[in-house]
């Protein structure tokens, strides 16, 4: 079988709001990055089991790939206890797939509910199905936050007759009725093994992070990923809120992560760092462009604090932008003349 691999060269992190042009070298943040797999892929011929290898080392699979691994309804184990299910949303580009787990061994835990049509939603419960032919039993659903594509299937809770579980801060967010709040801290118990919850705002205010005990393994949904980039809206998005989560993430101390979007990340604490240095980067770029232009609106400061990113990425580069100046008002580094317009302090 001749199928499409492509490994990026430094992967970086692509959320519900997240975006990058195919075809450009930049993400939202302006890092350089590789291309998405497609028509110009580097195309290899390879086994199931080399393939699988190459995503649990973090390389960017084309969504045909992901089908062909494990066939139109099943996933796969990642570590014992833990599978995961690419399914497709409606995210933004170049991710394709959205990433849903099942965690546990005989009482299972659904977390990133995530299909929205009614096809990835038939792969879901496929899923689920097949392991509780085996004699599994799902107890619970989770949400990591409040976005559509991870959120477009929750109703599957109230379906199977579980609880929905979720921040309060996404449920207040959602339709779909969350029966159990989750905040900092909180265990689920799957009979002897242990999921906790951890709350990591900053992408969005109710985005909680899970850790499966057992192996170390972090479910950090829209905290980073493989492929793309995630954008902090300056609307439900708070830049300070972000990097201290990413920090806090590094406190773990977790083994492996795996994002909702793209494959597994098996050198987190890098992965977070990067990020974190990548922003602060990138902040002093947009207090420099302020002092240099201002006073100024976030879009008049995206050329001189995004120079080195294409002209393509610069209208969603203004919200992130926006993000920063207004954690630089907190800092008291920046002050706000206005709805949008600020000047350094």
């Amino acid at each position: 079988m001749t199928l499409e691999v492509v490994r990026t060269g430094l992967p970086e992190a692509h959320g519900a709001m997240g975006w990058t042009l195919p075809g450009t070298q930049h993400d939202i943040a302006g890092l350089p990055m590789g291309e998405p797999a497609g028509a110009d892929a580097p195309v290899e011929a390879m086994s199931i089991e080399a393939l699988e290898t190459q995503w649990r080392e973090g390389a960017v699979l084309s969504p045909q790939l992901l089908r062909a691994m494990h066939g139109p309804s099943m996933g796969w184990d990642v570590v014992p206890g833990v599978s995961v299910l690419p399914l497709r949303t409606p995210t933004l580009l170049p991710a394709t797939h959205t990433n849903a787990f099942l965690i546990g061994e005989d009482q299972l835990l659904c977390i990133e509910p995530c299909g929205v049509d009614a096809d990835e939603r038939a792969r879901l419960r496929s899923w689920i199905d097949a392991r509780e032919a085996k004699g599994a039993t799902l107890v619970a659903v989770a949400l990591t936050h409040h976005h559509v594509d991870h959120v477009g299937d929750a109703g599957i809770a109230a379906e199977r007759g579980v609880p929905l579980m979720a921040h309060a801060e996404t449920a207040a967010r959602i339709d779909a009725k969350v029966d159990r709040l989750l905040g900092e801290g909180d265990a689920v118990s799957l009979g002897d093994t242990t999921v906790r919850a951890h709350h990591t705002p900053g992408h969005a205010p109710g985005h909680l992070c899970f850790v499966h005990e057992p192996s170390g393994t972090g479910i950090v949904g829209d905290m980073v990923a493989g492929i793309g980039t995630i954008l902090i809206e300056p609307d439900g998005g708070d830049m300070g809120q972000y990097l201290a989560s990413l920090e806090r993430l590094q406190s773990l101390g977790l083994k492996r992560a795996l994002p909702a979007h793209g494959g597994l990340l098996t050198d987190p604490n890098a992965r977070f760092a990067h990020y974190r240095h990548h922003r602060l980067a990138r902040e002093a770029k947009v207090l420099a462009a302020l002092r240099e232009v201002g006073p100024a609106s976030a879009r008049e400061l995206v050329p001189v604090a995004y120079a080195d990113a294409p002209k393509a990425v610069w209208p969603l580069a203004t919200l992130s932008v926006i993000a920063h100046l207004k954690k630089l008002e907190e800092d008291g580094l920046a002050t706000a003349l206005g709805p949008e317009r600020w000047e350094a302090t």
